[in-house]
């Protein structure tokens, strides 16, 4: 056999091989990069999301409620890839940071705590009970610090009790952005409270468990004295 036909018997020989390029998260593999290259699996789309903000708040969640309620050791984020509970808890992640949630952690171990399911995690409804718990085992001065946190970042801060209409506040006290201390103790908030629609103070009202915060404030006059000096100004 001449060369030429040797050469031309080898390249007849020759197979492409398939299969050449594996996508490294879900293992299928293609003949072309450029296949490969535009591939998008489940298991790649959430590597590739490993540092967006809904997602670590999912991990970190995910992360908790194995070490309270499994007790096992801390996760590590190719577990929560893998995990079939992944989607719920980055929902849940979304949430949090969409309702702006007051104590992502402590909201999550009180979730884990009541054994609430976790379908039910990201609601208003698991949210205002968790609020309404919070608030009353929080400091006064944390209370107080978070209403200052949030009112300064509207245009009237100084007047935000003469200004502030009565749906913003409605809706502070139910996301916990506004304290029950507040609420009970100032004047401000009172004669703010005075020009609300029924509507608005009805929200409220459903908020507070006025029997405890009227027992509160008179077992703690030092820290009802201290609201009234920060906010009204007055003891």
């Amino acid at each position: 056999m001449t060369s030429a036909e040797q050469v031309v018997s080898q390249i007849g020989s020759i197979t492409v091989a398939k299969g050449t390029f594996t996508c490294e998260y879900c293992k299928k593999s293609f003949q072309r990069e450029s296949t490969l290259l535009a591939h998008s699996c489940e298991k790649k789309r959430r590597w590739l999301a490993k540092d967006n903000q809904d997602v670590l708040v999912g991990f970190a969640s995910y992360d908790l409620f194995y070490r309270i309620e499994m007790q096992s050791k801390p996760k590590q984020y190719v577990d929560f890839v893998e995990g079939q509970y992944y989607t719920a808890f980055v929902k849940y992640g979304s949430y949090c940071l969409n309702t702006k949630v007051i104590d992502q952690e402590q909201f999550t171990r009180w979730l884990i705590k009541n054994k609430v399911k976790l379908k039910d995690w990201p609601t208003d409804r698991m949210y205002l009970l968790f609020v309404q718990s919070h608030c009353k085992r929080e400091s006064v001065e944390r209370a107080l610090e978070r209403f200052v946190e949030n009112a300064m970042t509207t245009e009237y801060f100084e007047t935000f009790w003469e200004t502030a209409s009565g749906y913003l506040i409605a809706d502070w006290v139910e996301m916990g952005k506004i304290s029950p201390w507040i609420i009970i103790t100032s004047k401000r908030a009172e004669k703010a409270i005075g020009a609300m629609t029924s509507e608005c103070i009805e929200r409220i009202a459903n908020c507070i468990d006025a029997e405890y915060w009227a027992k509160k404030r008179q077992l703690n006059p030092h820290d009802a004295n201290f609201v009234q000096e920060m906010i009204d100004g007055t003891t």
